[in-house]
């Protein structure tokens, strides 16, 4: 059985060395007082041989140096009682085959642990491929999921809110169906954006919506990426309804996470204002930008941020360029403050 213990060891080396050993302490054998065992020193040589390819060169050494252990006793006859003779040569054939043992089941565990390695290596091979494919086809998912089924679903959506009947008709027959089904759409669409972007922090209803909007830009931070900065004026809530505040949010959220992703920007600003009876939201950056022509024929974000655009009724605009950052504005009218009497 062959054990492999490095890949840039030798045999030759080893075995040379163990030799050379065996020599020296065959010579220090032949000219020590019989009452010293230097025959124990074999042991070393055994040792010398752990690092060896072949398993055989253990064997061969220990077969090599009780040879040697015998001839010593021949070389140096004994010059006292003969049982000390015995006794020590004895011991130390035995201490040498004991080493033998030792350093075979040595090898044997190192061989073990050397598979057990290689085998985790694989397994964590195998499954970081599995997970690398799932995470892919999990992208590719969400791709369909963004670019295919949301748009459909806006689109339906656009149809149903155009063929919606007046607030003042007469026939609510008419209307509960399609609020119904409108209700529900947006439903399916909020729940689809959700498993696309992962769990996130839902817009409270009883939450305005200047502070929610606060909320969201302080958690979009991160330490390592562009300063969020808002600015926003206060009461803004007045004259929005709860599916309005949660679309621009999702808007806004949108936005800023593809300036995280991809601007490299160093700072980033979200102003949120009244003006001319709109509700302005403007996100610019200072990063990279990019040819938003050619982003919306790759399935980017930006054919999404417009259906909501459109679903809103708002008027959406992107101005950017390569090396000319991002700014993103959207401009949703707003119902006219009753003044007072």
């Amino acid at each position: 059985m062959t054990t492999e213990l490095g890949h840039n060891q030798s045999d030759v080396p080893v075995i040379r060395i163990a030799l050379v050993m065996a020599a020296a302490i065959l010579l220090l054998d032949t000219f020590t007082p019989q009452e010293m065992p230097p025959q124990m020193l074999y042991v070393l040589c055994i040792l010398v041989t752990i690092p060896s390819h072949h398993e055989r060169t253990i064997w061969a050494m220990a077969i090599l140096c009780t040879g040697l252990t015998l001839l010593g006793s021949y070389l140096s006859p004994p010059t006292f009682d003969l049982s000390i003779l015995l006794f020590n040569r004895i011991t130390a054939i035995i201490l040498l085959w004991l080493t033998a043992v030792l350093v075979w089941q040595y090898r044997r565990n190192h061989e073990q642990v050397l598979l057990l390695k290689k085998e985790l290596e694989a397994r964590v091979e195998q499954r970081t491929q599995e997970l690398s494919r799932v995470f892919e086809e999990r992208e590719q998912l969400n791709r369909n999921l963004h670019d295919d089924i949301l748009q459909s679903l806006y689109a339906v959506g656009l149809t149903l809110e155009a063929s919606h009947p007046p607030q003042t008709t007469d026939f609510p027959q008419l209307t509960a169906p399609i609020n119904q089904a409108l209700n529900q759409l947006k439903l399916v669409m909020r729940q689809i954006r959700n498993y696309i972007a992962g769990p996130q922090p839902a817009h409270d209803e009883g939450q305005p919506f200047d502070v929610a909007l606060a909320t969201l830009v302080l958690s979009m931070t991160l330490v390592q990426g562009p300063h969020l900065r808002l600015t926003i004026d206060p009461g803004l809530s007045e004259g929005l309804s709860r599916e309005q505040a949660e679309s621009i949010l999702h808007f806004v959220r949108e936005a800023l996470s593809n300036c995280l992703r991809h601007s490299h920007a160093q700072q980033g600003f979200v102003t949120a204002q009244r003006q001319n009876g709109f509700l302005r939201i403007e996100i610019q950056d200072d990063g990279v930008g990019f040819n938003p022509d050619a982003a919306r024929k790759d399935g980017q974000g930006l054919s999404n941020m417009s259906a909501r655009a459109r679903a809103l009724g708002a008027d959406f605009k992107i101005v950017s360029g390569p090396g000319h950052g991002v700014h993103i504005a959207l401009d949703l009218p707003l119902p006219q403050r009753s003044s007072p009497s």
